[in-house]
């Protein structure tokens, strides 16, 4: 466990500060005394690329370009909110939180606590919302992050799990317990993958991104639109049961039964026991060639999250 910070006395302690006698400072009190006098100091450099980044985006400074506000009675107040909660009083943690939110916009610690809050009560798409204003604010806070990789790590999300996993690793130093824990996941969930679908954890995530996007138009009833998406997935990693499903279920809206039998046969040649599969075939054997299935309710799938899921298990 990280010691505490010993210039704030609450936060961890996890950044080695050559200003500070060449001990470790927690990440707040390090954004507090950060300037030129830090030299080459890496995470000063860091906040000198981000800024240059925003300042680029546009000419002359940028709409809604801020500079993050830091008060250690707000990090204390935050603080005494997530321990409360940790003791069961959840309302009240989140009427301290949201009515520090006003007056303290700019203080990332108050969405972040906010996020954690709804983490712990178990709603991980809400978590994730507030963990993104919390990283809008500051995008370098490790537990902001990695918290966030958490919440899309048990909605099952692999892309966005990932993606997050791998934003701890770049900004974090490899010495840092959150660090190895992505790390370890990140290399876990690769081995899943190719284990499971024979290709590597990029060529995945182009997969998953095309599929996610294809059922978006899936949705909006664009079933030409969706079929050439799901395609393209599959031109990826050929192997998702899930994938051929759902173009199985575009043929048949769009009355093409022969190609719907086939996609739904590939299915369940990739698995067996693919339920949205069998339910769906017996529907489209009803159906007459060039004659889409109208009022037809089809079992979907948005993704097929089981190399995740073998990582949960």
């Amino acid at each position: 466990m990280k010691a505490k910070c010993p210039k704030c006395g609450t936060g961890k302690a996890r950044r080695l500060c050559h200003r500070q006698g060449n001990v470790e400072i927690c990440s707040e009190c390090c954004a507090s005394i950060r300037d030129e006098d830090c030299g080459d100091c890496v995470h000063y450099a860091s906040a000198l690329e981000h800024q240059e980044s925003r300042l680029r985006s546009a000419s002359g400074i940028p709409a809604g370009h801020f500079m993050m506000e830091v008060n250690p009675e707000v990090s204390d107040a935050v603080n005494e909110a997530l321990e409360s909660a940790q003791r069961g009083r959840f309302q009240f943690a989140m009427d301290t939180l949201t009515d520090l939110l006003p007056e303290h916009p700019l203080h990332h610690d108050v969405p972040y606590g906010i996020g954690v809050l709804h983490a712990l009560k178990g709603e991980f798409e809400e978590s994730i919302r507030w963990f993104d204003k919390a990283i809008a604010i500051y995008p370098y806070r490790i537990e902001s992050n990695y918290n966030k990789a958490v919440s899309h790590q048990k909605l099952l999300d692999i892309p966005n799990c990932v993606r997050s996993y791998r934003k701890v690793m770049e900004i974090g130093p490899s010495d840092d317990p959150e660090v190895a824990q992505a790390h370890s996941f990140i290399e876990t969930i690769t081995a899943a993958i190719k284990r499971n679908e024979g290709i590597g954890l990029d060529a995945y995530l182009r997969s998953a991104d095309k599929f996610n996007q294809a059922f978006e138009l899936m949705e909006r009833q664009d079933w030409r639109g969706a079929l050439a998406g799901f395609r393209a997935s599959a031109a990826i990693n050929e192997g998702n049961a899930p994938c051929h499903g759902n173009m199985g279920i575009c043929h048949g809206h769009l009355g093409n039964k022969a190609d719907a039998l086939a996609e739904l046969d590939r299915a369940l040649e990739i698995d067996p026991d693919y339920q949205p599969a069998l339910s769906n075939r017996k529907l489209v054997e009803k159906m007459e060639e060039g004659k889409p299935l109208a009022n037809t309710t089809f079992q979907t799938v948005k993704h097929a999250p089981d190399s995740l899921r073998e990582k949960q298990q």
